[in-house]
């Protein structure tokens, strides 16, 4: 585990994550070390990281700038298949593997930067955040083919609450034209999940992933 964090560390130094400290860039300096700790070996820096990732990075409407490499340090994580079968608590009290609140928060990341919250932004603001080639909105949905990868590569994963995570987040990415070519198999994938679940509230939220993937088709 010793040289994995090293590696992680490598990646999380070559990011300047306080940047400007202003109003759309909330500086945090700790950043790097509660980010390095989901790699980490104990329960309580994993809690950590996951709350800062929930917390410090998405504030509706607005997407920030450290996003974009925090979205490259989770895909880098997953690659690795972090956590194993432990379970963790997350910040909102849910307990699953480690992969499964990564693919959570991949999934709140891409809805995000999607076309209904711009169009959201826009009533609230008045301006497009993609008007600005600067805006990290871009830089995020340029990584959107690259997230589906990472996500696709758990949709057979033998945890359920994975595999549900794993949906969920395909379901959101392939909403755009570029990664619409792979709707037919998450829809399939729903499916599946559908038919083996017997987990009434995990029954109800595949229903209602099965409807949403299948509408209009």
């Amino acid at each position: 585990m010793a040289a994995e964090q090293t590696d992680w560390g490598d990646l999380l130094d070559a990011v300047d994550w306080v940047g400007p400290a202003d109003e759309y860039w909330p500086s945090h300096a700790g950043t790097r070390t509660l980010l390095r700790g989901l790699a980490a070996d104990d329960a309580r820096s994993v809690t950590m990281g996951l709350s800062h990732l929930w917390d410090s990075f998405v504030e509706y409407p607005n997407v920030f700038p450290p996003t974009a490499p925090a979205v490259g340090y989770v895909l880098a994580l997953l690659d690795h298949r972090p956590g194993g079968d432990s379970v963790i608590r997350s910040p909102r009290g849910q307990l699953r593997p480690l992969r499964a609140h990564l693919l959570a928060w991949l999934s709140a990341v891409a809805e995000a930067v999607g076309d209904v919250r711009e169009r959201e932004f826009v009533e609230l603001a008045g301006y497009s955040p993609v008007e600005y080639p600067a805006s990290p909105w871009h830089t995020i949905r340029q990584l959107r083919p690259r997230m589906y990868d990472t996500v696709a590569a758990f949709l057979d994963d033998p945890h359920p609450a994975v595999r549900q995570e794993a949906i969920a987040a395909a379901a959101v990415l392939v909403r755009v034209p570029e990664l619409a070519v792979h709707h037919r198999r998450i829809a399939a994938a729903a499916r599946a999940f559908l038919a083996a679940c017997t987990d009434p509230i995990r029954r109800r939220w595949a229903e209602e992933a099965f409807g949403e993937l299948t509408a209009g088709n």
